[in-house]
């Protein structure tokens, strides 16, 4: 709780006090796996691949985006750090892979409450679909519209975190920030693109 609360209030300077300490690669999976649950969610939602017509179903898809999500999130991040390495080379920047590595991680912190908030909305969605009373679903539909308004405003912290991160580790501008992560994570998203589209 102390990180989060000093990476609320002075981003910058926790960054650089990260960046002074030993980086932890249990923390850099265990936040790179979060990112990826929460990207996860997002993607089986729009699939339709969130089952919640019964209870086995409903644990069945957690468990599902809960795997699938720390594949990703290892896979993707750190496969994008490498390219943020690669690319940041056109724009001068410092380009230490632990360093980008441990400022993405760190990044993606408020994941870490967004996979609550989502297991917590499934869950409250499968109970909607149940027989309760009035005065109940109401509460709990009010809840999974406050759960997913917060998982709005932690992603668009992420972002803040990530180019303030970025920033710090690589020692470059703002907008030569903003263009290599741009960059480096464009480069993984057409790959990622093509791997699983490669018909088209």
């Amino acid at each position: 709780m102390t990180k989060l609360k000093s990476l609320w209030k002075k981003p910058t300077k926790t960054f650089e006090l990260i960046l002074s300490e030993k980086i932890s690669w249990f923390k850099v999976f265990l936040f790179f796996s979060s990112n990826g649950i929460v990207f996860s969610y997002y993607l089986m939602k729009s699939k339709g691949l969130i089952k919640i017509e019964s209870f086995k179903e409903t644990i069945i898809s957690i468990i599902m985006m809960l795997i699938f999500g720390i594949i990703y999130g290892v896979i993707s991040n750190f496969s994008i750090g490498f390219f943020i390495k690669q690319t940041g080379k056109i724009f001068g920047g410092k380009n230490d892979l632990k360093k980008i590595y441990n400022v993405l991680s760190w990044s993606y912190l408020p994941s870490t409450f967004s996979v609550y908030f989502i297991i917590v909305n499934i869950l409250m969605a499968r109970v909607l679909t149940t027989e309760i009373e009035s005065i109940v679903a109401i509460i709990l539909a009010l809840l999974v519209g406050i759960f997913s308004l917060a998982q709005a405003i932690l992603g668009i912290w992420q972002l803040i975190l990530i180019f303030k991160g970025l920033k710090v580790a690589q020692e470059l501008n703002s907008l030569k920030t903003i263009l290599n992560y741009i960059t480096g994570a464009g480069i993984f998203g057409i790959i990622y693109y093509y791997l699983i589209f490669p018909h088209l």
